[in-house]
């Protein structure tokens, strides 16, 4: 009988070691433990594990993911290890893409881009700025994936790029995707504090007045609906309805109030979502402390 025993006890420990791939761990790990290390870790024990291609390339583009994240915190007077983490993510989202092409791979193969563009300086990240949207293009167009965070990415490309003829940055282009990644981020999950305070800071900066808005997204009305590929119809998706495109987190339209008053709404209504959290992750409360102070700043 103690034999039997023993033996059951080896069999289960034997399958918890190769058990199957865990993806929602890893998930829960990366956006509700905020544990990097630990995600790491598991990706890696998986890795050596993975049962199938398909499997291998889902650990692979989250082992990208959470290295940058990673990288992230590293200090940024200590450029040789930024780079080394951020080209080490961008190595495993390829390794990831030629296994198995994902628009998740895709994605974070260009934030990694984008990263080592960051902290090359201002000219790298002038190169990088093509290769990226060229990849954030493949994610939405070719995969039509609409991917909340994709979108994100490709707004700060044209936020913080000049425009023509250096490069091919655009405020407005910029606020729209922006917009459809709060309209596409995950609501269940996240509490996406990072993506109000993005938008309330480009609105800001822009300063249109409530009139102005409704002439200029009544003029994107049209656009909107003649384009069909998905990152050519999202530059024109802040005018979709035209001066009546009503947000969510708002009970009249834009055409109402100015980029300034919907800017500090933003920073409300995030500091509202932030407050139904009972136990918020150290980097919610750091968001909604920069939306608080950022608040306080543009409402005197």
């Amino acid at each position: 009988m103690r034999k039997i025993a023993i033996t059951l006890l080896m069999l289960l420990a034997a399958a918890t070691a190769f058990a199957a791939f865990d993806a929602q761990k890893s998930d829960d790990l990366f956006y509700h433990e905020e544990a990097f290390e630990e995600d790491r870790d598991y990706l890696l024990s998986a890795l050596e594990s993975a049962e199938s291609d398909s499997e291998r390339a889902a650990i692979l583009w989250r082992l990208s993911r959470t290295t940058l994240y990673i990288t992230d915190g590293i200090d940024k007077g200590d450029k040789d290890a930024r780079i080394a983490g951020y080209e080490e993510s961008e190595a495993y989202a390829d390794q990831s893409i030629a296994i198995e092409e994902t628009p998740n791979a895709y994605h974070w193969k260009a934030s990694a881009i984008g990263r080592i563009g960051q902290v090359n300086g201002p000219l790298n990240s002038l190169s990088k700025a093509k290769p990226m949207r060229s990849l954030i293009e493949k994610v939405q167009n070719e995969f039509n994936a609409d991917m909340s965070d994709a979108w994100y990415v490709i707004s700060l490309l044209y936020d913080q790029l000049p425009g023509a003829p250096i490069s091919f940055g655009d405020d407005d282009t910029a606020i729209s995707y922006i917009r459809r990644c709060i309209d596409t981020q995950d609501n269940v999950n996240r509490l996406n504090l990072t993506n109000y305070l993005e938008l309330a800071h480009q609105l800001y900066d822009r300063d249109w007045s409530a009139s102005k808005r409704a002439k200029e997204l009544d003029k994107m009305q049209a656009k909107y609906a003649e384009e069909t590929v998905p990152t050519e119809k999202m530059k024109y998706y802040e005018g979709r309805d035209g001066r009546n495109t009503t947000p969510f987190y708002s009970a009249v339209p834009l055409g109402e109030f100015s980029d300034a008053q919907e800017a500090a709404m933003l920073c409300q209504y995030a500091l509202a979502v932030y407050a139904t959290k009972a136990d918020p992750l150290p980097s919610e409360t750091a968001n909604a402390e920069a939306i608080q102070s950022f608040l306080s700043e543009i409402t005197g």
